[in-house]
């Protein structure tokens, strides 16, 4: 009953340290992905997606 069974604790820090690099990286290019491309809804100066739409009722037809 004298046996004593070591533990080996130590494995996969490499992995869990790749993965942790992963979500940090992922994070970071999102970060400059928000701040090179986001405009606030009140800026007047942000570039349109077209023509400007009218919210006028459109002209009847005869």
């Amino acid at each position: 009953m004298g046996r004593r069974i070591e533990g080996n604790f130590n494995q996969g820090w490499g992995i869990a340290a790749f993965i942790t690099f992963l979500a940090a990286a992922g994070v970071a290019t999102a970060y400059t992905i928000n701040q090179r491309t986001f405009h606030s809804p009140n800026d007047v100066t942000a570039p349109t997606t077209g023509a400007a739409e009218s919210h006028a009722p459109a002209a009847a037809k005869h």
